[in-house]
């Protein structure tokens, strides 16, 4: 049994320096073409929702998907009618279906508290990090999938690496 229990142990490492790689990929292609790959967006969603499940029962891992993509759902649902009413602008014009679905990856990656604190987190961090770079930017759009996907990275290196953070406990 002890073998089986490291060969699992060794299988969700990999998957979470799997999990840590696509994040970096989102960022640097985010970055450079202001457009994620549907590939990534979903392999992220997959593996993220998988770490977090293992962590939980089912129950709990779908209450927590769920609530995180209701907050999200109410989001969005603000950001269109802001976009609408005040923007007089569509949706696709001022968010992205990559920054969407991002947003997806992080609400099956994380209970809800965690979910909560990064979401929130990680919306501060790409505002300070493009108020600081936009203007060596080619682009004057907010890359804000590779923005938040780097902050995610970060807190899964210390989360994985680190033993300095416990995401799932939350």
């Amino acid at each position: 049994m002890p073998i089986l229990y490291s060969k699992i142990k060794a299988m969700i490492l990999v998957l979470k320096m799997l999990f840590i790689g696509i994040l970096l990929a989102i960022f640097f292609q985010d970055l450079k073409e202001r457009k994620v790959t549907l590939t990534l967006l979903v392999s992220g969603i997959l593996i993220g929702g998988f770490l977090h499940f293992q962590k939980q029962i089912a129950i709990v891992f779908l209450s927590n998907s769920m609530v995180n993509l209701i907050i999200i759902s109410l989001i969005f649902s603000f950001l269109w009618l802001y976009a609408k009413l005040k923007l007089k602008k569509k949706i696709q014009e001022v968010f992205g279906l990559g920054d969407f679905l991002f947003f997806c990856l992080l609400a099956v990656s994380l209970p809800i508290v965690s979910f909560l604190v990064i979401f929130v987190f990680s919306l501060f961090f790409s505002m300070v990090v493009f108020m600081l770079i936009k203007s060596s930017l080619k682009h004057k759009t907010v890359p804000l999938a590779g923005f938040q996907s780097i902050f995610f990275a970060i807190v899964l290196v210390f989360d994985v690496f680190m033993n300095a953070l416990n995401i799932y406990a939350m």
